[in-house]
């Protein structure tokens, strides 16, 4: 093809891998030019090859490190939102009892529950401050993967949330959930977005239901993303204002909002979170609505202990 081309046009350019003498290989470039007798006719060709395995590796390291930097900026979106969004229900308690203690302060009793509650708080603030900067340390780690209990990930997210449930008067209804392989701080994030949604995109009293199953080997065999032998399938579902479902794949982008900021607050970014931290325990995560009558949001996570 080369030679044809020379012949045709006088001459032509390639670059790819080549093989020495030896049989190590190298990316080169090749210029094959057209050699021309007085009467123009062809008489051969000349062919110079040089060596640009240097500027190659150089190309594929650039590349590399453009990839990682990409990489370090999402984890930085996502500490990023922690900061603004998990650490968020545990410091609006604080500040709300501290308020309420200075309003009742001569009650000795009524002071000491809502002080114990302060003291709660704030400890939880401190688990998740520590978590984030253990995650942001060694968030590549496969060993920070570890049976996690989901009980009591949902008891840490409904505290977090107890203002707000008492506020909204709503329930979460959750029972025997299992134990997942999972990182810890990124599964309190994931169920505290699920439910946070539930919550906010209501127009009557929340009811939020944490239910779970394990799927079946045919099941497992139908998802062709999922890369482990077991997994369970936990569904978060609440009785919001729903969506139309032709909207289910937006509303997992970064920064995508089906409502306005003056209807229903926030960033556009808790679902686009939920998939990023289901893709890395190796899951999937799919939403199913009916505009006006509740949401359902289903995630595999994998199992501790494969079938």
């Amino acid at each position: 093809m080369l030679l044809q081309e020379a012949l045709e046009t006088g001459r032509s350019v390639h670059e790819g891998w080549r093989v020495r003498k030896d049989g190590s290989r190298f990316w080169g470039s090749i210029v094959m030019t057209a050699l021309h007798d007085d009467k123009n006719n062809v008489t051969g060709f000349t062919k110079m090859t040089r060596d640009l395995s240097e500027r190659r590796t150089a190309e594929e390291k650039m590349l590399s490190y453009t990839l990682e930097l990409e990489a370090q900026n999402k984890e930085l979106e996502q500490f990023a939102y922690v900061a603004s969004h998990d650490l968020q229900e545990p410091l609006r308690k604080i500040r709300t009892f501290t308020e309420l203690v200075q309003q009742n302060i001569h009650d000795r009793d009524f002071a000491d529950k809502y002080f114990s509650k302060i003291h709660a708080s704030a400890h939880r603030m401190s688990e998740l401050i520590r978590s984030v900067l253990t995650y942001s340390k060694i968030s590549k780690d496969n060993s920070l993967f570890e049976p996690v209990d989901l009980n009591d990930i949902l008891k840490n997210v409904v505290s977090d949330f107890e203002l707000l449930i008492e506020e909204k008067r709503a329930q979460i209804i959750y029972e025997n959930l299992p134990t997942v392989m999972g990182i810890s701080i990124q599964l309190g994030q994931l169920f505290s977005n699920l439910i946070s949604n539930g919550l906010k995109f209501s127009n009557r009293d929340p009811i939020v239901k944490i239910t779970s199953r394990q799927l079946s080997p045919d099941e497992i065999k139908l998802k062709p993303t999922l890369v482990l032998a077991g997994y369970y399938e936990i569904c978060v579902t609440d009785n919001g204002i729903g969506f139309e479902q032709q909207y289910e794949k937006k509303i997992f982008n970064m920064f995508q909002r089906l409502h306005r900021k003056e209807q229903y607050a926030g960033t556009g970014i808790g679902l686009a979170l939920c998939k990023k931290i289901v893709e890395t325990h190796h899951g999937t995560i799919q939403a199913k609505s009916t505009l006006g009558e509740g949401t359902s949001f289903c995630v595999t996570l994998p199992a501790v202990e494969l079938p």
